[in-house]
């Protein structure tokens, strides 16, 4: 089992853990399968304005993209 999402980097720990052993919950449906990517980059949009609320839509789209780009899930060949 990974200790990390390998989507988003969030730890897979109780709060976290969904019912895939590789991804959280919020980046997997009901029976673990991921979810698309920009679901999933909406969300890291959300997460990063949360914790820097000036950050506008524009920016936080480009910084989740490149955030994306480390995490295996998303890590382009």
């Amino acid at each position: 089992m990974a200790g990390y999402c390998l989507s988003c980097g969030a730890p897979l720990n109780k709060e976290f853990k969904g019912v895939s052993e590789e991804y959280c919950k919020y980046c997997t449906d009901e029976n673990g399968n991921l979810f698309p990517r920009e679901r999933v980059k909406q969300g890291i949009m959300m997460w990063l304005k949360e914790w820097q609320p000036k950050v506008d839509d524009k920016k936080a789209a480009m910084r989740a993209e490149y955030y994306m780009k480390a995490m295996p899930a998303w890590a382009e060949d």
